[in-house]
């Protein structure tokens, strides 16, 4: 018997040894891979039958616990279509009378109650969860907790399901979190199942694919669950057109910036079509970021004035917020991120995809990632080790920031990469950082400074695809973060890090510093180094 079969026939026994949910789980995983290959990075999985196969395949074997498992799998597929569901009636069809041992509940294709619903919007309107709790047939309770990124176009960010009741997990989640800034809402049945099938249709559409601990692994079953809410819902709330509001908010800016009204409106007119809300008086900072980094940098009238949409941008924050009655922390945020971003804004509107790519010799490529030709001839592979400078002379708000990035930069590295030296790498980068300007450490989410001094430590390094096996995503999905990408953050920190064009860095990335390259990275620098010094000459 095939090994992958003996890992089936002992995951599904250890299943079966639980509840039903550990059960349907399995199955949602098998499923879901069936349908949809990838792997860990979200890159397709070739050689896999397709589920038809893996069905008359596993009919045929006639094993208990795979019988099981297509039991199991035949409740998922019920209703999911004329296709699965003609496929589950089968499966029943064969399978139901062999095995007597097998749970009484597997022959059910009504196998969950759902009790309620639960949902929680962030007050700007960036992102919703959305729980629901249901009791599987044999008892066991089920919630479903759905992460909806709104700023990010309405997809799905991560979700998992978890064999807890939904007063269980709502006591689980709220540990941590600001209650003024996520706000419980009072959400239908029919809505919930609306929000999240409309989410779950964006993430399919996403490209590269959302992969998590548990997403996409988890969809099969959360499918079916929605699928015993009752249709007809509506998606989330946006508001209206307002042209009074939008007019309004326009002359307020233009008293505080002369030249400001013409760029308020194009802010206005890009919240509208873009937030997670619509309403021009909130500015979530995931949508300045993203206004920031992905829309601005590709409008002509930005182009013309980058500076006047900043300030009328802030004008605008403090304008809207002010109308809305927004708590200053999350105004605060999002005006410290505009703050953080602008040199970025700046740096991406001055790439130009037309400029010449330096040329040099093999030897000369080298030298530049070391720091020169001296670097060159006296490099070594000697195994990078951790020195922790005396940060006692930092600000406390500084050094509180630090802690937090390297905390997390630690983690993130131990997720992502097998080569411990890259978790060193990434600290000495915020330690060079923190020398240069500590207030880089001061303000702002520390994952996403945390992302991007890992991007850059894993670039450098040739961690990350194409050059390695690392994608960014991950590091995203590894330090809690949805959507976005680690390099747009890092432009500032490599402008800090005296990087001359910072956003054509990715394509020759250069640090110029042989301590923040791996002993593995420098052993093939060497390497190459030896064979160029070695080859014959014209």
């Amino acid at each position: 018997m095939p090994r992958r079969d003996l890992d089936l026939i002992r995951k599904v026994d250890e299943a079966l040894r639980g509840d039903a949910f550990d059960l349907l789980a399995y199955a949602s995983t098998v499923l879901e891979m069936l349908r949809r290959p990838l792997d860990g990075e979200g890159n397709p999985v070739s050689g896999m039958p397709t589920l038809a196969e893996m069905v008359d395949r596993t009919l045929a074997d006639a094993v208990r616990q795979s019988d099981a498992l297509l039991l199991a799998m035949a409740i998922l597929l019920d209703g999911a279509g004329s296709g699965d569901t003609a496929l589950a009636e089968r499966i029943r069809s064969e399978v139901g009378g062999r095995w007597r041992s097998l749970p009484a509940w597997l022959g059910s294709p009504d196998a969950a109650d759902v009790t309620s619903v639960a949902a929680f919007d962030h007050v700007l309107g960036a992102d919703a969860t959305i729980l629901i709790g249901a009791t599987l047939a044999d008892g066991t309770p089920a919630t479903a907790t759905v992460f909806i990124d709104r700023d990010g176009g309405g997809v799905l960010g991560d979700a998992f399901i978890a064999p807890e009741t939904l007063p269980a997990a709502l006591a689980a989640g709220s540990r941590g979190v600001d209650a003024d800034e996520y706000p419980r809402v009072e959400v239908s049945a029919a809505d919930a199942r609306t929000r999240v099938e409309q989410a779950m249709a964006e993430d399919l559409a996403l490209e590269p694919p959302l992969v998590t601990a548990t997403w996409p692994a988890s969809r099969p079953l959360l499918a079916w669950l929605l699928r015993t809410l009752p249709e007809g819902g509506s998606g989330f709330a946006r508001a209206g057109a307002d042209a009074a509001l939008d007019d309004e908010l326009a002359t307020a800016v233009a008293e505080r910036l002369p030249d400001g009204e013409a760029h308020a409106r194009l802010l206005i007119a890009l919240n509208r079509e873009h937030s997670g809300a619509g309403d021009p008086r909130i500015w979530s900072d995931t949508f300045v970021e993203a206004l920031l980094i992905e829309i601005l940098p590709f409008d002509e009238a930005t182009e013309a004035d980058p500076e006047g949409v900043l300030a009328a941008l802030r004008a605008l924050i403090d304008e809207g917020h002010a109308r809305a009655g927004v708590p200053a922390g999350l105004t605060a945020r999002s005006l410290e991120t505009v703050d953080e971003l602008a040199d970025t804004l700046l740096d991406l509107l001055e790439f130009d995809d037309d400029a010449p790519a330096e040329d040099g010799g093999a030897l000369s490529v080298l030298a530049a990632r070391v720091g020169g030709r001296r670097h060159l001839d006296a490099l070594d592979a000697v195994p990078m080790t951790r020195v922790v400078p005396d940060h006692r002379g930092l600000d406390d708000r500084v050094r509180r920031g630090l802690d937090a990035v390297q905390g997390l930069v630690e983690r993130a590295s131990a997720e992502l990469f097998e080569d411990p030296e890259l978790a060193i790498a990434a600290t000495r980068i915020a330690d060079l950082l923190v020398e240069t300007d500590p207030r880089l450490f001061a303000k702002g989410k520390p994952e996403l400074a945390a992302a991007a001094i890992v991007w850059i430590a894993g670039t450098a390094n040739d961690a990350f695809a194409p050059a390695g096996a690392a994608q960014p995503s991950a590091l995203m999905a590894a330090l809690g973060l949805r959507g976005g990408t680690p390099a747009a953050r890092a432009g500032a920190y490599l402008a800090a890090l005296g990087v001359d064009d910072p956003d054509d860095w990715a394509s020759l990335p250069v640090l110029g510093d042989p301590s923040l390259l791996t002993s593995r990275v420098r052993r093939e620098i060497i390497r190459r180094r030896d064979e160029a010094r070695a080859a014959p000459t014209a």
